[in-house]
C-alpha cells in the first residue's frame, strides 16, 4: 500500500480543515497545481501517522514527535487503523484518544492503512521541508488570536538534512551535438516548442505543465509565468525569434479549449507523467547517449549561458533559483573544462 490509500475520510476533520486553510492559501499564492498536490499528500500522510501512530492532536507536535517521524520516514513501516466493529461504539475509540487513561472495553480489530517504504534523503529532506512551512503558516496565522501553535516543531536542525555525494545522481549534460540529433529528429511545431522552452528556456517540466498562452508577450516577445514556488517571473528568452515563429505557427495550427499551451482533448494540462513520457519518447527517437532525461535541457541551458556570460547571477537570476549555490550544481564542469581547453588552444 502507499499514501494514494489515505483519503480525508481516514483522517480527523479539524486536522482536514487546517490542512485545507493551508492550502487556499497557498493557491491564493499563485502555487502550481503540482506543488499544491504535492503538499496534500505530505500532510495526509503526516497526518494518518499523527492520529494512528501517536494518537494526539496536531497541536500537541512537538519537536520529539517530528524526530520519530523522521526515523519513521527514514526506516518505513507501517500505519493501522483501529477499525470498530460497531458503529455505534465508534465514537468511544476518539474518546479513548483524546482522553488515553480511560479503558474501554471495544470490539475493535486493525486495518492496514498505509505502508510507508524508506525514504531517500533528499525525499526525506523534501517531505519535512512541507511540514516546515505548514507549522509556520499555523504559528502566524494564530500569533495574534490564540496559543495553539506558537512553536514551529520542525527546527532547521531536522529538516535541513545533509546530502552525502552517495544520495544523490547528478543529472547527465545533454551536449550541443545530442541536441542537434533530437532537434533534426523532431518534425512537428508542438514538440520543437517544448524541447525549445526546456533547452533555451531552461523551464522546469513541472513549469511547462501549466504553462499558458496568455504568458507569452507576442509584441515583446517575452515570457511571464509562475515560476516553482509560485514567483511570478519575466523572461526574455534565449533564440526568441527560433521560439515565438514556432509559438505563432502551433497557435495558428491548434483548436485550444482553454489558455492552456499543452492541452488535452478536455482542455486540461498534460500531466507531469504525460509530459515526462513524451518528452523521453521525443528523446529515445534521436538514439543519443543513455542517460539523457528532460531535467538535463535544464543543465544544459544552465552551463551554455554561463559559457556565453561568465555571470554565474545572471544564470541564477535565468533559472529564478533563489541562492547561486544551486546554480553551479548545474554548471557541467567536464564541458566547461572542455570549453575552457578549447579556448585556450584557439
Amino acid at each position: 500500500m502507499n499514501q494514494a490509500q489515505v483519503t480525508a475520510a481516514d483522517l480527523s476533520r479539524p486536522h482536514l480543515a487546517l490542512m485545507n486553510e493551508y492550502l487556499d492559501n497557498l493557491s491564493r499564492l499563485n502555487k502550481s497545481e503540482h506543488t499544491i498536490k504535492n503538499y496534500r499528500a505530505d500532510l495526509l500522510k503526516f497526518f494518518a501517522w499523527v492520529e494512528f501512530c501517536e494518537g494526539k492532536d496536531l497541536v500537541k507536535v512537538n519537536g520529539e514527535m517530528i524526530g520519530r517521524y523522521k526515523e519513521f520516514l527514514n526506516n518505513g513501516g507501517p500505519i493501522y487503523k483501529e477499525v470498530i466493529r460497531h458503529p455505534q461504539l465508534a465514537f468511544l475509540f476518539w474518546f479513548k484518544v483524546i482522553f488515553s487513561k480511560a479503558r474501554f472495553k471495544t470490539r475493535s480489530e486493525k486495518s492496514l492503512l498505509l505502508f510507508q517504504a524508506p525514504m531517500s534523503v533528499a525525499s526525506r529532506r523534501r517531505h519535512l521541508s512541507s511540514l516546515k512551512n505548514f507549522f509556520q503558516y499555523l504559528k502566524e496565522v494564530n500569533e495574534d488570536s490564540s496559543a495553539k501553535f506558537s512553536k514551529n516543531p520542525v527546527k532547521s536542525k531536522l529538516h535541513a538534512i545533509s546530502l552525502k555525494d552517495i544520495d544523490v545522481v547528478p543529472t547527465k549534460m545533454i551536449t550541443r551535438e545530442e541536441f542537434k540529433l533530437i532537434d533534426d529528429k523532431t518534425w512537428r511545431t508542438k514538440e520543437r516548442l517544448m524541447l525549445y522552452l526546456l533547452y533555451y528556456g531552461g523551464l522546469r517540466l513541472s513549469e511547462l505543465c501549466y504553462l499558458k498562452i496568455s504568458n507569452f508577450d507576442l509584441h515583446a516577445k517575452v515570457l511571464t509565468f509562475a515560476r516553482k514556488g509560485g514567483s511570478i517571473h519575466t523572461l526574455v528568452i534565449q533564440k526568441e525569434e527560433l521560439i515565438f515563429k514556432n509559438l505563432e505557427f502551433y497557435l495558428s495550427q491548434t483548436e485550444f479549449k482553454s489558455d492552456f499551451l499543452f492541452q488535452n482533448k478536455e482542455g486540461k494540462p498534460y500531466s507531469l507523467k504525460t509530459f515526462y513520457n513524451q518528452i523521453m519518447k521525443i528523446i529515445s527517437r534521436a538514439e543519443v547517449s543513455p542517460g539523457i532525461s528532460p531535467h538535463s535541457f535544464r543543465k544544459a541551458c544552465a552551463t551554455n549561458l554561463y559559457i556565453k556570460s561568465k555571470d554565474l547571477l545572471y544564470v541564477r537570476d535565468y533559472l529564478n533559483h533563489s541562492d547561486a549555490k544551486v546554480t553551479q550544481t548545474y554548471i557541467d564542469k567536464a564541458t566547461l573544462s572542455k570549453n575552457q581547453r578549447r579556448t585556450y588552444a584557439s
